[in-house]
């Protein structure tokens, strides 16, 4: 009786030690892969795998949004081209067409010699931010002096990023109430 359940009894645990080195050899793979493609989804084998967007490029988009919010807040009448050109190199190509037009109206009205601006960043974060494109809150404040007086200003922009070879730079920009 003993050598009869002891055939079907070594059958079974050695088809239990296969299942379970090929489930530990699965789980094994799932794990290496996953550790290698770090996502910023909760675990499970169907989600996106899209990567998580590491801290430079975070610190990046948020240092390229407060440079162009403190770029357009100081505005220079006494060089306009100047200020058009700084501003200028932080835009994508669409913004800058956009930038370059509005400019033109303004230019049309005529620029105060004396009118001087200068900024203030109180605070900014990153909204959303994936491989390429990112939308970064930037609170800041302006003040502008011209002969006229001087006027203090409290923005907040929602700045939207594209990178472009590499580059965050300015796709667009939109005021927050």
């Amino acid at each position: 009786m003993t050598k009869a359940t002891t055939g079907p009894t070594r059958g079974a645990l050695a088809l239990a030690l296969v299942a379970l080195t090929v489930l530990s050899v699965v789980v094994a793979g799932v794990l290496v892969h996953r550790a290698s493609h770090l996502t910023d989804k909760p675990f499970s084998l169907s989600n996106s795998g899209q990567a998580i967007t590491p801290d430079s490029e975070r610190h990046a988009a948020v240092a390229l949004a407060e440079q162009f919010c403190l770029r357009m807040d100081g505005v220079d009448g006494s060089d306009v081209d100047g200020y058009k050109k700084r501003v200028a190199e932080l835009l994508t190509t669409k913004q800058k067409a956009k930038f370059t037009s509005q400019f033109a109206e303004f230019e049309k009205v005529g620029v105060d010699k004396s009118l001087k601006g200068e900024g203030t960043i109180l605070a900014s974060g990153v909204s959303d931010i994936d491989q390429d494109s990112a939308t970064v809150l930037v609170v800041h404040d302006s003040t502008v002096k011209a002969t006229s007086g001087t006027t203090e200003r409290h923005y907040r922009w929602t700045v939207s990023l594209r990178k472009v070879h590499g580059d965050w730079l300015v796709d667009d920009f939109t005021p927050v109430s």
